[in-house]
């Protein structure tokens, strides 16, 4: 068996001396600014999906199955959970599965040729902006009530329903987008 010295190369960037290590924090927040059309500070390597899939992340099972199972409810498969707990240790894969389901959620099938090596069923891929993605960064939420005339949600809940249909439905519900209990069968 080969040493790891005689198989891996190290990046260019590392050899040149030029590596940051900024580019490798992944945000979901900021690939949702993207998709919104909001601009950041972030590497494509994590806006752009082709570049996300091919070199920003590893394909583990884990995460072949999250997308999998996501994407197959989604397409109809009531056999398949419909929420996901995702447990793992820092460093474990939660934010690259988080923005895996993103791209794959606003663009769909459109990727389908770079996520075929995946175990994801082609079948099961919407249409682009055939779904609403909703993502919320649960760390980045305010917990007040912002002051001012500016409709900002600062509940999970209000967050939601922000996403889901702007102003208006977060009017609609905002008795319960405000509340910081979990809201009844009817938000939903």
């Amino acid at each position: 068996m080969q040493s790891v010295t005689n198989t891996c190369q190290p990046r260019p960037d590392i050899l040149a001396g030029t590596f940051n290590p900024e580019i490798f924090t992944a945000s979901l927040s900021q690939v949702l600014d993207f998709y919104q059309g909001k601009s950041g500070g972030i590497s494509n390597l994590y806006t752009d999906a082709g570049l996300f899939f091919t070199e920003a992340t590893y394909p583990t099972q884990g995460l072949q199955t999250v997308l999998s199972e996501v994407f197959g409810r989604l397409s109809g498969d009531s056999s398949l959970p419909a929420i996901h707990r995702l447990e793992t240790a820092f460093g474990g894969g939660k934010t690259h599965t988080l923005i895996a389901l993103t791209h794959l959620g606003f663009k769909g099938n459109a990727l389908k040729d770079i996520v075929a090596g995946l175990l994801i069923d082609p079948a099961a891929l919407p249409a682009p902006d055939e779904v609403t993605v909703i993502g919320v960064a649960g760390d980045e939420i305010p917990v007040h009530k912002p002051v001012g005339t500016a409709l900002v949600p600062y509940t999970l809940w209000g967050e939601i329903a922000w996403q889901a249909g702007g102003e208006e439905l977060y009017r609609e519900v905002e008795i319960e987008a405000v509340s910081f209990a979990a809201p009844g069968k009817a938000f939903f």
